[in-house]
């Protein structure tokens, strides 16, 4: 390209030469309207350029300027002259890293400042990430750092949004070779994980001044990417951390299920180091303000009493979880471990928690006795331990005094707001509040008798306190359920709706009742509303499980399976002991490519629904998902087993059924997948048709005549 230093194009006059890659030449220019100095990328004219190269550089325009982030370059316009197409920019004042690690490579740049790089470094990515956009070229050369210190992602020219266009051929590569990842390299699908591995290159470079993969020309850098492990950084500096080293190995395993599965993860590493000034592992430190609460044993001789004792253990959890310094194990995970024996070690170490409580409940008549002791799994020490007679009328001021003795043991800081809300009792009415605890029981076993028994639970509880909140949040959770699962009738879709607002009129903070609005959204079809909704509810609860499961089903049906991933992928992180966030990445990693990141999903699925099964044996949801789990790996005996068993108890359970027409279509069983499909669609499942145009299990069947007419019947 002729240089067009002095020249003036549009109303930008060109100053300088910057620099000059394969997508494009860059050059700092004055904008002479807003008197501001930009960087201007041209595309190249010494090489062909075609509409596939010049589509390309639409995209980068289009991708980068989604993105608004103090670690990113900014884009301002994109401008067209005759047969030029440019991208201007923000003018970045400051050096390349890689220009930065090779004057440096005799005195390395220093942790602290390799931590602080990296972190932005992360911090950018992810904001891209959260976009559904894969830069697909991270090398230090596309990375600035300013005279300041802050880092700034350059060149988003290779971007690839979402599954969008598939601008290169297929098989072909894109990027800069010694920083692809493997499965960049084979050509392959990618996802952001390949921009973690290239994060991964770049972090090597910048600990070690050398680069990780090498060879004298492009085939032997692949091979050494794809066959061989980089030499430790230790044999070129001595002083980086165990933990820093862990990190950088963990960011280049060649099988991107075992990378980091996000950018979040490697920042709350690092941070942890900075914020410390010693580098302990996350995991670790995330221990040592985690708390598991086990159910509480009923030693009574009454088993209807085994309510009771569950009660008592969530609303425990509940006071617990409000506390932002503690992580509370929630409660599907510890269900896994009642009524077994099991050593307090076993479970620190099942659950990553530093502490436990463990209690046991003796009732007869109005008269109670409750004991609970807290141990630090470390060590194997009681932290306090005590005994409490009580009458049961004053079960809430003793719920309350539990979870203020184990906030003082931990020593645990408390807000105003935080006091407040463990000093405060759900209902002056301790029958209502039986009939509430008898109904959220109801509701956690599942089904359709459980369920409507459930209503009724909350129904009576209502009646004697027509002012709880909690009750008529169950209430309206409970009708949901019917319209979604069981029923599809749209009166219980109007009752969801009041019963929600009547909770929020009575206590405007319950999260319950807001991700109850949330989901009439989700019903309605009305997804901008009810992603707007989901995402205030994760902002005011960062943990609150079921809004992420909600995101990921959104964004499946937008199509954006980069950002279901992500949201599946964290609501299995907040329950790694749950089944129904691998159901889902399974699926969603199958639409995606990745069989093997899948087929790891499925098997995480049958780890965790035996675990279920063996504590708790007459869950059918969880068994239909075990039968699903198992015909995906040609476990034709269990899932035929399985679902013979859920079919002989004459379930009319919709999303039971669903689950039984996918085991089915997997097993190639065509005309019992549609049967099953059926009587799904006849149960009330109103999700069928979102849920099933997902499902991967359906592909061979995809396009079959009954197959559309069943789910345009449903829609």
């Amino acid at each position: 390209m002729i240089s067009l230093t002095g020249k003036e194009i549009l109303h930008y006059k060109i100053l300088e030469k910057l620099g000059e890659g394969g997508m494009g030449v860059v050059y700092k220019a004055e904008d002479t309207k807003l008197e501001r100095i930009v960087a201007i990328k041209f595309l190249p004219h010494n090489i062909p350029i075609s509409k596939e190269d010049k589509e390309r550089f639409k995209i980068e325009a289009k991708a980068a300027a989604a993105l608004n982030h103090p670690n990113i370059a900014t884009i301002h316009t994109i401008e067209e002259l005759d047969d030029d197409m440019f991208i201007v920019m923000e003018f970045v004042d400051g050096n390349e890293l890689k220009d930065i690690i090779t004057r440096r490579r005799d005195d390395p740049l220093q942790i602290s400042e390799v931590t602080s790089y990296a972190i932005q470094i992360a911090e950018g990515l992810e904001a891209a990430q959260k976009k559904g956009i894969v830069h697909r070229d991270i090398k230090s050369s596309n990375i600035m750092i300013t005279k300041d210190d802050k880092v700034k992602i350059m060149d988003f020219g290779l971007a690839k949004i979402g599954k969008g266009s598939q601008i290169t051929r297929m098989g072909a590569t894109v990027g800069t070779i010694a920083y692809m990842s493997p499965e960049q390299a084979h050509g392959d699908e990618i996802d952001h994980r390949a921009d973690i591995w290239s994060f991964g290159v770049v972090l090597y470079e910048m600990l070690s001044g050398r680069m990780p993969f090498k060879g004298d020309y492009d085939q032997a850098i692949i091979y050494s990417i794809l066959n061989e492990e980089p030499h430790s950084v230790l044999e070129f500096r001595s002083d980086v951390p165990d933990n820093m080293l862990k990190i950088n190995r963990k960011m280049l395993e060649k099988d991107p299920a075992d990378r980091y599965q996000t950018t979040r993860e490697i920042i709350a590493e690092l941070k942890k180091y900075q914020q410390s000034g010693k580098f302990i592992n996350v995991e670790e430190a995330d221990r040592n303000n985690s708390i598991a609460v086990m159910y509480f044993e009923n030693m009574s001789p009454d088993k209807e009493s085994d309510y009771f004792c569950a009660g008592i253990t969530e609303d425990i959890i509940i006071d617990l979880s409000k506390i932002k310094e503690l992580k509370v194990v929630p409660r599907t995970d510890i269900l896994i471990f009642r009524n077994k024996e099991i050593n307090t070690e076993q479970i620190g170490e099942a659950l990553k928690v530093r502490y436990i409580l463990e209690g046991s409940v003796r009732k007869s008549g109005n008269k109670m006795r409750i004991t609970a002791q807290l141990i630090d799994v470390k060590n194997s020490q009681h932290l306090w331990a005590e005994r409490f007679d009580r009458n049961v009328d004053d079960i809430f001021e003793l719920q309350n005094e539990i979870s203020q003795k184990i906030v003082q043991a931990l020593k645990v800081s408390l807000t105003d707001s935080e006091k407040e809300s463990l000093q405060s009792n759900p209902t002056d009415n301790l029958k209502a509040y039986d009939f509430y605890m008898r109904g959220r029981e109801l509701i956690y076993r599942r089904g359709r008798k459980n369920n409507e028994q459930a209503i009724q639970m909350f129904e009576k509880a209502i009646s004697l306190d027509k002012n709880f909140a909690s009750s008529y949040a169950g209430l309206a959770e409970a009708y949901s359920y019917m319209y979604e699962w069981y029923d599809g009738n749209t009166t219980w879709l109007q009752k969801t709706i009041d019963t929600n607002q009547k909770a929020l009129t009575l206590d405007p903070s319950s999260i319950e009742a807001k991700f109850g609005i949330a989901m009439v959204y989700f019903y309605q079809k009305r997804f901008t509303e009810a992603k707007r909704e989901l995402e205030a509810i994760i902002k005011e609860n960062s943990r609150y499980y079921p809004a992420y499961i909600r995101l990921g089903m959104i964004s499946e049906l937008s199509n954006d399976t980069n950002s279901a991933m992500n949201f599946y992928q964290t609501a299995s992180e907040l329950k790694p002991h749950d089944e129904e966030p691998w159901v889902h990445l399974d699926s969603v990693l199958r639409r995606m490519g990745d069989i093997k990141s899948a087929g790891k999903a499925s098997m995480k699925v049958i780890e965790v629904t035996a675990q279920k099964l063996e504590a708790s044996q007459d869950d059918p949801i969880v068994m239909s998902r075990l039968a699903m789990a198992y015909a995906r790996f040609g476990g034709k005996e269990e899932s035929y087993a399985i679902i013979k068993r859920l079919l002989e108890t004459d379930t009319n359970d919709g999303l039971v059924l669903y689950y039984c027409s996918c085991t089915y279509c997997l097993l190639g069983e065509k005309e019992k997948a549609f049967i099953a499909l059926r009587r799904a669609f006849d149960a009330g499942f109103k999700g069928l048709a979102r849920w099933a145009n997902s499902e991967s299990a359906f592909d061979s069947v995809r396009n079959d005549p009954e197959f559309k007419e069943m789910i345009a019947r449903s829609e």
